[in-house]
């Protein structure tokens, strides 16, 4: 299956998909497809010897599984899997609104109004009405609103609001511009969160095997703040978006500094119902798996060559980051 690859793209990975356990693929191909406008590239049942070694699961398992995207790069797809296995577990229930694990998709909306009441009158359930959110002059202003979509995987609705092109968020609108969007107006995934435990165990993995690069580093504290972030008016956040050689697939790592979340992680395998896993495209996958043990990337399935939904024959591992215990997938 060829792929278009952009010039640096394999020396720093963007997230390529993320990897969402389905509780019916029908209902959430619903949401991805239809009301997002993602295209379908792929559709099957993943079944078979490979896919129960790569996945942890007992003989005769299989899935039914979509994968989509927008635009021409490997960067920022869905794959969806239908699990065809007994008492599937919610890796998030619906009253978890912080936590450590993979968490979020993040997707650029074009205009929020209709699309907010679209969404609501289609059963979802918005946790805010829109916030109008200003990073200051160099960063720009947004709108934005989460809600809890399909399978416990939240979404946050963003509209970027500054068109200056002296601005991060202006930059960004011309490429949107020209890269286009699906069409009812949304983009594939932008960026996506990842409530980690320790941040420096984390960041060594994305910088160190991935050479992503820092984008933007915070602490996330204040009354207002919290309140859009669901936390009590006390909490302090350490925040750093870490970006591949892409707009697309950023990381949004966050991590308590004086409060605790839920951890998501320990139910956050196949075949549960939620988000299950980023998916990174390298350049050498033996010369990254060097470097995930050098930081300390605990092997969860050992590299193999496998038929990857939408990715064809490739040889892929699964590591469960150090920072957190998620499950970061990579593949040449």
């Amino acid at each position: 299956m060829n792929e278009k690859i952009l010039p640096g793209i394999l020396a720093s990975a963007p997230v390529s998909a993320v990897v969402i356990g389905a509780k019916s693929l029908d209902d959430s191909l619903k949401f991805y497809s239809g009301t997002l406008g993602l295209e379908v590239s792929e559709s099957r049942t993943w079944q078979g010897p490979d896919f129960e070694r790569y996945w942890h699961l007992p003989a005769g398992s299989k899935a039914r599984v979509a994968f989509l995207g927008q635009g021409a790069d490997p960067v920022g797809r869905i794959q969806l899997m239908e699990f065809d296995a007994p008492n599937r577990k919610l890796v998030r229930p619906a009253e978890i609104r912080r936590a450590t694990g993979l968490f979020n998709l993040n997707i650029y909306a074009a205009d929020m109004a209709k699309d907010y009441e679209k969404l609501k009158s289609q059963g979802f359930n918005f946790w805010s009405q829109p916030a109008h959110n200003n990073f200051g002059p160099v960063v720009g202003e947004t709108l934005e609103a989460a809600f809890d979509g399909p399978d416990g995987v939240v979404i946050n609705l963003i509209q970027l609001l500054s068109d200056s092109p002296k601005t991060v968020i202006g930059r960004i609108i011309q490429f949107i511009t020209e890269y286009g969007r699906t069409p009812t107006g949304f983009t594939s995934v932008v960026t996506t969160a990842h409530g980690v435990l320790d941040m420096e165990k984390a960041l060594a993995f994305y910088y160190g095997p991935l050479h992503m690069t820092v984008f933007i580093e915070s602490v996330l504290k204040g009354p207002e703040t919290n309140r859009a972030l669901c936390l009590p008016p006390h909490c302090e956040t350490r925040s750093v978006l870490v970006q591949g050689a892409h707009e697309y697939g950023k990381v949004a790592l966050a991590t308590p500094m004086n409060y605790e979340v839920p951890n998501l992680v320990p139910d956050a395998v196949a075949p549960n119902i939620g988000y299950l896993a980023q998916s990174f495209q390298v350049a050498n996958l033996a010369e990254t798996a060097q470097a995930c043990a050098a930081v300390g990337a605990e092997v969860y399935t050992a590299p193999m060559t496998i038929d990857l939904p939408g990715r064809g024959k490739r040889k892929a591992m699964i590591v469960r980051n150090p920072g957190s215990g998620a499950l970061q997938e990579l593949f040449e």
